[in-house]
């Protein structure tokens, strides 16, 4: 049987400059099925409630279709299931009305096309163009987000400062940044995904809609495996398509190439380490801790000395001494052995060159960590790689994102509170925050680099997440 597709042109009222969209559709998918595509091609989130009506002002007659079960306490007469109705049966005698959370009022005229026979195969939906980045959630209808817009534009505006911080909090961090953004390519893989349509271009079994199809995917490209796309295929419908133009916007798909001279500049701490460890094991004092010459030795020839680390030669006082033997013992590449620490067979490989050393660190960086502290250390991990400028002193707003990718997730403080906060979040991305803090140059900088970071901690992020993951995020669940 020929399939039927429809045309539909879908305005967002009240809003200028227009915000619209053009969708292609089998005309046999129901009312509910439109629902989930309107919320993808606008950037809803799914957070509020919803109906359809088939006029534009609410009267006596109009009729009305949603989830029977959402909408028991509204007095609507003659609900009718949206399931259970098809699109080209609820458009038969003109244009549908779509209204998304009734707090803020946002209404959707969708007018459509007379059905037409496909030819070829076709997307269940497809989205063929439109205009503008859909509206911020919960910013007060289309009267409040235009007064928002109008605020956020203006740096002298004596709001200005409170709504940047607001639109933070609400969009999290890959939220399209201009409201003019809009990325086809990128929408169209999370329809695909939803209504399980597979693209030529795109492997069928990655649910992140990233990783290109074996035979389009050239050396550097997203691999299956990759931990980026099983981040990417964890995050629930809405926010993985803004992941999706945020990885495209900033170039995380582009592919990995890390000279060797960066290469030995980022892990020498670590080989320093190993050095200093030796083939045969370096005793330790009574209390366990590393001899004071080797602090001082290491603090010297990494170029780690400054003010806010002191001179110090005691491991205990010596945060950078310490907290790089951490993430060498969590890694598994040094271990402590009747008084003594020692190599493991991980660190014996890593010790025979930069190569192995890298691969070693950038492998097993997520070791040992429980799927969620997975899923925190990629989201820290992504905001080291995505090319952003590393500041000059040690960043802690970065929590803010690491907690945004938790909570969308689904996850929850160990103690049910109501969210995370940076003590938390510090403390659970803690493991991976030390093995990135440890990477660094002996030359060109100077100081611990938490004050001065590594210009290149970008590369060595994207190599972690374009590498395979060591224990898959989705084992927890994946989201839809």
């Amino acid at each position: 049987m020929a399939t039927r597709l429809i045309t539909l042109q879908v305005l967002l009222e009240e809003i200028d400059p227009p915000i619209t969209r053009e969708l292609q559709v089998e005309d046999d998918l129901t009312l509910a099925d439109l629902h989930a595509a309107l919320q993808i091609v606008f950037g809803w989130r799914e957070q509020h409630l919803h109906l359809y009506r088939d006029t534009g002002r609410p009267g006596p007659g109009t009729r009305y279709w949603g989830d029977a079960h959402q909408l028991a306490d509204r007095d609507l007469d003659g609900l009718r299931p949206e399931s259970a109705v098809t699109i080209a049966e609820a458009l038969a005698d003109g244009p549908l009305w779509y209204e998304y959370d009734f707090g803020d009022g946002w209404t959707h005229r969708i007018d459509a096309s007379a059905p037409a026979t496909a030819i070829g195969d076709r997307p269940p939906v497809t989205l063929l163009g439109g205009r503008g980045r859909g509206p911020i959630e919960d910013s007060g209808g289309p009267r409040g987000y235009t007064e928002k817009l109008a605020v956020l534009a203006d740096p002298d505006h004596p709001d200005h400062a409170r709504l940047i911080e607001w639109a933070a909090r609400v969009t999290g961090p890959w939220f399209p940044p201009a409201a003019d953004s809009f990325d086809v390519e990128a929408i169209q893989a999370e329809l695909d995904g939803w209504f399980a349509y597979r693209a030529d271009e795109r492997d069928p079994y990655d649910l992140s809609g990233l990783v290109l199809a074996d035979d389009l995917r050239g050396p550097g490209d997203l691999r299956p495996d990759a931990l980026l796309a099983d981040f990417a295929a964890y995050l629930p419908a809405a926010i993985r398509s803004e992941f999706r133009q945020y990885v495209r916007r900033t170039g995380l798909l582009r592919p990995v190439r890390v000279d060797d001279r960066v290469r030995e500049q980022l892990v020498a701490p670590f080989a320093w380490l190993l050095d200093a460890v030796g083939p045969d094991g370096l005793e330790l004092s009574p209390a366990g801790r590393l001899p004071p010459a080797v602090v001082d030795e290491g603090m010297t020839v990494l170029n780690w000395h400054d003010t806010r680390t002191g001179n110090g030669d005691r491991e205990e006082r010596t945060l950078p001494i310490r907290t790089l033997r951490e993430a060498a013992t969590r890694l598994g590449l040094i271990r402590k052995l009747h008084g003594t620490l020692v190599r493991t067979a991980y660190g014996k490989r890593a010790a025979t060159g930069t190569g192995e050393l890298w691969d070693a660190l950038t492998g097993r960086i997520l070791e040992k960590l429980s799927p969620g502290a997975q899923l925190a250390a990629t989201a820290l991990l992504i905001t080291y790689a995505d090319g952003r400028e590393q500041p000059e002193t040690f960043d802690d707003e970065r929590w803010r994102e690491v907690a945004f990718a938790l909570d969308v997730c689904g996850w929850v403080p160990g103690d049910k509170s109501a969210s995370f906060d940076s003590w938390r979040i510090n403390d659970i991305v803690a493991p991976v925050q030390g093995v990135v803090n440890s990477l660094g140059s002996t030359r060109g900088s100077t100081g611990w680099p938490p004050h001065r970071p590594d210009p290149h901690l970008a590369d060595f992020a994207c190599a972690v997440l374009h590498g395979p993951a060591a224990i898959r995020i989705g084992e927890a669940g994946r989201r839809r």
